[in-house]
């Protein structure tokens, strides 16, 4: 698949983990990559204030098959369920409590201190598998 988009889109989605990336590329589910630029303006009728280019994904293979998908998604929502937030305090009301949070974090080699973009699938994946062995839940965002 090889979509028009800003030009400023790609560099952000095909970045790594990090503040102002974008889940696509920082996931790493797929290869975001900018094969060529210089679509000019005026093949776009009305012509656009922002210059365009072309991107290519290609999928990956899923970093773990033996978390289930929506296990590791329901991880990845609930640290990104509010803004500004540590893991620890992120996962703590679906982990069952701050202390089982921090448990579970630092089981799966990460630190709790840290934020939820700065986290990589595996990494996630890693909190998902590690929930399991210590019999944490919910395995979905509270709504």
């Amino acid at each position: 698949m090889r979509p028009f988009v800003s030009k400023a889109t790609p560099p952000r989605g095909a970045g790594g983990p990090g503040p102002r990336r974008r889940a696509v590329g920082q996931a790493g589910l797929v290869r975001v990559r900018a094969p060529g630029w210089g679509v000019p303006r005026t093949v776009f009728w009305p012509v656009p204030n922002v210059d365009s280019g072309l991107v290519a994904f290609r999928r990956r293979p899923p970093p773990d098959l033996e978390v289930a998908r929506e296990e590791v998604f329901a991880v990845v929502d609930v640290a990104f369920a509010q803004r500004r937030k540590t893991l620890r305090a992120a996962l703590a009301r679906w982990a069952g409590g701050p202390d089982v949070a921090e448990r579970i974090l630092r089981g799966a080699g990460v630190d709790p201190g840290a934020r939820g973009e700065s986290l990589t699938v595996a990494e996630f994946t890693r909190i998902a598998r590690q929930a399991g062995a210590v019999g944490s839940g919910p395995r979905s965002l509270p709504r």
